[in-house]
């Protein structure tokens, strides 16, 4: 009974350590689009891919016109056609780079879904959304 108890053991040990080291989902397996935002509504049109990345993650951000963090917000185009921000509404954000999931501007959108970004400035910043 010992020696089974110990066999049982050693093979949860053995398949725990096994799932520590499965491979998850990471940024490498997403996809990058950069963006021309527009002036309070969608700029430049780009699509979800299908892909690790299930949400619009805001991962670079540039406005020559301020260094101060700026309002940016995410849109997509409903299964009717209209442009609809996401639920994240406006996220102050200075220029810089940003880890993925760090500034999320719509969750879970669905592959092939057209999506862009706006800006509450007059558009033009360039954005990199991972998706």
């Amino acid at each position: 009974m010992n020696k089974s108890l110990a066999t049982l053991a050693a093979a949860g040990v053995a398949a725990a350590s096994l799932l520590a080291f499965a491979p998850t989902a990471s940024a490498a397996g997403c996809v990058t689009s950069g963006i021309t935002t527009g002036w309070e509504g969608p700029g430049t049109v780009a699509y979800k891919a299908a892909s690790p990345c299930n949400d619009l993650n805001l991962t670079y951000a540039y406005s020559a016109s301020s260094t101060y963090p700026i309002p940016y917000a995410g849109y997509y185009k409903n299964s009717s056609g209209a442009w609809v921000q996401g639920s994240a509404g406006w996220i102050r954000v200075k220029n810089g780079a940003y880890a993925v999931d760090q500034i999320v501007l719509v969750s879970d959108l669905t592959p092939g879904t057209p999506f862009s970004v706006g800006t509450f400035l007059q558009g033009g910043e360039w954005v990199v959304v991972t998706h």
